[in-house]
């Protein structure tokens, strides 16, 4: 029936059949049907399947993008057709009389900034956290922090751009670009730096815990553990929910405030990928009684991995807002750069000194804070580790679900690579950042470490 709908149309050509196989072809041909020809058409292949798939995203059947860069550069990929400009006479008919040719021109190549040996085992690793975590998907960003080169992207579900139609949408998604959620933890830093600029005589300073309950108005702060007095540095070192709140009440919610924005929350990274969220940063005016305790610790604020990993880049680099990227050069097939993009990064946006405090106490987290499971031999760590609780579809938080969340960075005295890594919902033994996510980050950092000869003789 569909064949004989398009058949009966009142045009003097009608497509059938697009992107047959080679046998489908052989077998048409050997009914020798009159009027029915082939056109051959060019189809995008790629050749590695899965790997790098959210990041280059696939075309429709036109061979126009869609998704991810294959949408976001499609100006650049696609080829120019070709043109003839003819005249004819009243019945059609096309006259020798004038005929202009104008020639095609093929599509521009994209040159990238991943690295194809960190993307590869960066998606390894992390398809074999989220199995063994029994967990709904994870990702993991890999960038440099002094320039906002992406060396790997990786989401987990994946799918293969050959045959898009073989997976659920979801697996589509750049997670990584795409989602936001109370980032939990990680996102003390904004407490640590604020802390370390603003308040004079700090890092001497003890705080008591409360032995793990710490009322507040309209809730009870939790810690993991019933701490009693920390020193400041030791209330990032095992994570201290009250700790971190009663700085923050030192620093005020004006401070705090600006912070989180100048660490580039609330806003676009400005990644060369389309549909990049922005999270959400709940304006200063209508913060509650509760927001001041609650927001130091990563929630009613939301972020993107990618904007953990910038966020993090800021104290590794020395105090700079870097712009992630992923295409460094556009060519044309005789390898003539037609665009060339250089890395953008903001004046400094918190100092030098409070940055390399910052690595300090951040490196101590790893050798003998809550993110030991992210140690690399031979190679200094830094980082934090985050578990938040997912918001329940009944309201409130859940019991059962968690984002497990570590962001680091090394060599800690000079920063080259940023790992962010998220799992989703485990279901396994564990499900937090400092049991499930520093173990990634320590798995793809060791490669890397192998990789660029970056461990201590």
């Amino acid at each position: 029936e569909t064949v004989t709908r398009r058949l009966n149309r009142d045009k003097s050509f009608v497509w059938i059949k697009r992107k047959l196989f080679r046998e489908e072809r052989e077998v048409i041909e050997g009914l020798a049907l009159p009027g029915i020809g082939f056109l051959r058409e060019f189809k995008r292949f790629y050749p590695q399947e899965t790997m790098c798939a959210q990041v280059l995203g696939m075309v429709d059947i036109d061979n126009k993008g869609i998704e991810s860069l294959e949408l976001g550069y499609d100006r650049y990929l696609k080829p120019h057709d070709g043109e003839a400009v003819v005249i004819r006479d009243s019945k059609g008919k096309n006259l020798p009389i004038y005929r202009e040719f104008r020639k095609g021109s093929d599509g521009y190549n994209l040159h990238l900034t991943i690295d194809a040996h960190i993307q590869y085992w960066a998606e390894e690793f992390l398809k074999q956290a989220v199995i063994e975590a029994k967990a709904e998907g994870g990702a993991v960003v890999v960038m440099d922090p002094q320039t906002g080169r992406l060396l790997a992207l990786c989401n987990y579900p994946t799918f293969d751009p050959n045959n898009p139609g073989a997976y659920e949408r979801n697996c589509y998604r750049n997670r990584a670009v795409t989602d936001y959620y109370e980032p939990g933890s990680v996102f003390k830093i904004v407490t640590l730096v604020a802390a370390l600029e603003n308040l004079a005589g700090i890092e001497q300073k003890t705080f008591f815990c409360e032995n793990g309950e710490y009322k507040i108005p309209g809730t009870i702060l939790h810690d993991w553990k019933g701490f009693g007095n920390l020193r400041f540095e030791e209330v990032f070192m095992q994570s201290s929910n009250s700790g971190v709140a009663k700085i923050t009440q030192m620093l005020g919610s004006k401070t705090l405030h600006e912070y989180v924005m100048r660490f580039g929350f609330g806003e676009p990274t400005g990644v060369d990928l389309p549909s990049e969220t922005p999270g959400y940063v709940k304006p200063l005016a209508q913060w509650s009684k509760t927001s001041p305790y609650i927001i130091p610790m990563g929630q009613e604020i939301t972020a993107s991995l990618l904007q953990l990993a910038r966020g993090f880049s800021v104290i590794a680099n020395g105090g700079y807002l870097v712009k992630p990227y992923l295409v460094e050069q556009v060519m044309d097939k005789n390898r003539v750069v037609i665009k060339d993009i250089a890395p953008q990064r903001s004046g400094p946006v918190i100092s030098e000194e409070a940055a390399r405090k910052a690595r300090t106490i951040l490196r101590k987290v790893v050798d003998t804070g809550t993110g030991k499971r992210a140690q690399v031999k031979g190679v200094a760590v830094a980082g934090k580790t985050g578990t938040a609780q997912k918001i329940s579809p009944s309201g409130g938080y859940s019991k059962r679900d968690f984002f497990a969340t570590f962001v680091g960075f090394f060599p800690v005295e000079n920063p080259r690579y940023v790992i962010a890594v998220n799992i989703d919902e485990a279901h396994g033994p564990y499900h937090t950042g400092g049991m499930i996510a520093a173990p990634l980050f320590q798995k793809i950092a060791d490669k890397i470490a192998d990789y660029q000869h970056l461990r201590d003789e």
